[in-house]
């Protein structure tokens, strides 16, 4: 008799650890989380044990320091962090302000000829919350799996060199123009010639190397759910 209310007692003490285990992660709220409008999804789920964010939302970090793919190599560590709280529309906070994000460089594709530009392959590791907390993500750049250079700079590399290499063209084509009596002609010639081999120039040259400000904002996704427990 004593070993089946034994058995009974010890049954009904797993049940109810088992349900309140459960209960720290089946008791939700669904938020909205605060981020760029161009996320697909922005749904948080909120738990008296902690938080959900659901997969695919994006995440605003920003860079911790300057950085220049010239200067870096594969393996290295680079840190962003949260300038700024992380929370839900409805006023929960999710991630504190002052967390960083950890990242380690996989791939780096130099500058290649015809303006091809460098390409930063990172993968971030975890999320490190003020409190010593150490979360582990999956996450990647939201337009595109590495950071590149966009269209704008490599448009001003080419202007650059078409400006210059123009400007030269100009300059002697001023001076042959003038030898032969006939200063503006020869300005417009040298200019379209320089101006012409300045934008050929541009094109075949080296892409960019990729540059990023202490403080630059950058909007990544999430791979999979981020659960952070409340603190």
């Amino acid at each position: 008799m004593h070993k089946k209310l034994l058995s009974i007692s010890l049954i009904s003490l797993l049940l109810l650890s088992g349900s309140t285990l459960a209960y720290n992660y089946e008791d939700v709220d669904v938020e909205h989380l605060r981020t760029d409008n161009n996320s697909k999804i922005n749904l948080v789920k909120v738990t008296p044990a902690g938080n959900i964010i659901q997969k695919d939302n994006h995440i605003i970090v920003n860079f911790a320091q300057n950085f220049n793919s010239k200067y870096y190599k594969t393996g290295d560590f680079v840190q962003f962090n949260f300038d700024n709280n992380l929370q839900t529309e409805e006023g929960t906070l999710v991630i504190p302000c002052n967390s960083s994000l950890i990242a380690k460089i996989t791939e780096l594709c130099p500058p290649k000829w015809f303006s091809r530009n460098a390409k930063v392959f990172m993968e971030f590791t975890h999320i490190l919350l003020p409190d010593g907390t150490n979360l582990p993500v999956s996450m990647q750049p939201a337009d595109k799996e590495y950071f590149q250079e966009g269209a704008k700079e490599t448009a001003g590399k080419i202007a650059g060199y078409t400006f210059s290499i123009g400007a030269v063209g100009s300059g002697l084509g001023a001076a042959i123009g003038t030898a032969a009596g006939h200063t503006i002609t020869g300005l417009i010639i040298g200019g379209s010639i320089g101006g012409g081999v300045g934008l050929v120039t541009g094109v075949v040259s080296p892409g960019l190397h990729y540059k990023a400000r202490k403080g630059e904002k950058v909007i990544l996704k999430l791979n999979d759910k981020l659960n952070v427990p409340v603190h």
